[in-house]
């Protein structure tokens, strides 16, 4: 039962998510329908500050979409994802976990989610350590889409609700550990 609420719940956030994954996805596409090579409108702006020693604090200005973009180590390797602080868990494409070292069989995929493209199956997963910056969760939970059914790869919950705090406010984002 309680497998189900947590796929329920992922299922509802991707849904909401959707919308703007799919403009982001348009954004990307070049008119011949093959993705573009130049992927964000304008680089965001990341800038990290000192804080006493064991802590780290990161911000992040919105892109000209007004979503959050971050440069992540999943597994100690780097992968672009896009936070989204209504989403329950980190989502992440086939392609990004492959990056991450993460392999995931036609068998694992067991674990039905609504996306703005169709139900689609994801796999659940455990990501030994994220990091932005200096800030690092580790143990997080995960799951794993195929790369049609999520044109870019979510920081969520997962990673989010491991920090001491995070903030959206005058369009930056703070995360705090």
């Amino acid at each position: 039962m309680r497998g189900l609420l947590f796929f329920s719940a992922v299922i509802a956030l991707v849904a909401m998510s959707a919308p703007s994954v799919v403009s982001r996805y348009v954004d990307m596409t070049e008119p011949s329908g093959r993705a573009a090579k130049s992927v964000p409108a304008r680089n965001a702006t990341a800038r990290e500050l000192q804080a006493p020693a064991g802590h780290g604090q990161f911000e992040v200005e919105a892109a000209r979409d007004g979503h959050f973009y971050v440069e992540a180590e999943i597994n100690f390797r780097n992968v672009r994802l896009m936070v989204d602080t209504g989403a329950t868990v980190v989502a992440l494409r086939q392609s990004d976990a492959m990056v991450a070292g993460i392999r995931v069989l036609p068998a694992d995929f067991r674990f039905p989610v609504q996306t703005a493209n169709g139900t689609t199956n994801a796999a659940e997963i455990m990501l030994d350590s994220v990091a932005v910056a200096d800030i690092e969760v580790r143990d997080v939970r995960a799951l794993v889409l195929p790369d049609e059914r999520l044109s870019i790869s979510l920081l969520g919950g997962s990673f989010l609700n491991g920090l001491e705090r995070y903030q959206v406010a005058d369009g930056t984002l703070v995360l705090e550990n």
